[in-house]
């Protein structure tokens, strides 16, 4: 109980205080690279009361600086987290229509450039994701998908939806699958206490989306899931 009391603290006051610098950042229109600081730390802050580790490998396959999509399986709200203290690259996240109606939370949202989106508004949806990718392609961000398009009940990978493949394909950036484990674990559905622990991600090789075509959609979507499929399998069986 005390970790988790610990923990519950820190992500009040941690979340207030990078929420208040992101929209100041937002004001002076500040760069990537404070946006870059401010998930970095908020995340590891967060990650460290909970005493959640990350093991991440293939970095080598992600580029700083470069327009592209990570495609990753969800568990847990600590995928989000270890995503952003691991991976060094200027990640964007499509979140949840709910997460908009934290005033303070989302106000630093918008302003580093996170989407947010309508599930129940297919249309709204739509453009926001495409919105998001214009920008990715013109500042090189990174964007993230969860292509299940909700978190995993026990840790089994879903069905990904074609949506955000199509969407994928009209950026033309890279995508890389990613694979992401362990998050369901520390925090359960429906659990009160907080269970120290560790997130492995994994990022294979990006695919390039260039050249690609609606007609190709089916295909990129079954070979992604196959490959973060795949990852997964391998990181439970050495786990």
């Amino acid at each position: 109980m005390i970790r988790t009391a610990w923990y519950a603290v820190v992500l009040g006051v941690s979340t207030t205080f990078f929420s208040l610098v992101g929209v100041l950042g937002g004001l002076v229109r500040a760069p990537h690279g404070l946006y870059d600081w401010i998930h970095r730390n908020w995340s590891r802050s967060v990650l460290g009361a909970a005493g959640v580790r990350t093991d991440v490998r293939g970095l080598e396959h992600s580029e700083t600086g470069r327009a592209q999509i990570l495609i990753a399986n969800h568990q847990s709200m600590f995928d989000i987290w270890a995503l952003m203290a691991a991976v060094p690259a200027s990640l964007r996240f499509v979140a949840k229509a709910e997460l908009a109606r934290i005033p303070l939370f989302a106000a630093a949202c918008r302003a580093a450039g996170h989407v947010f989106i309508d599930r129940t508004n297919a249309e709204q949806a739509v453009e926001a994701i495409r919105t998001a990718g214009e920008r990715m392609r013109r500042e090189g961000l990174t964007l993230v998908m969860f292509p299940e398009g909700t978190r995993s009940r026990d840790g089994t990978l879903g069905r990904f939806r074609r949506g955000a493949f199509a969407l994928a394909i009209e950026t033309e950036a890279y995508l890389i699958p990613t694979a992401v484990d362990g998050g369901g674990r520390i925090l359960p559905r429906g659990a009160r206490q907080i269970r120290p622990g560790v997130i492995h991600i994994r990022l294979a090789e990006p695919v390039p989306l260039e050249g690609m075509t609606p007609e190709d959609r089916d295909e990129l979507v079954r070979d992604t899931r196959d490959t973060v499929s795949a990852m997964l399998v391998g990181l439970r069986q050495t786990s």
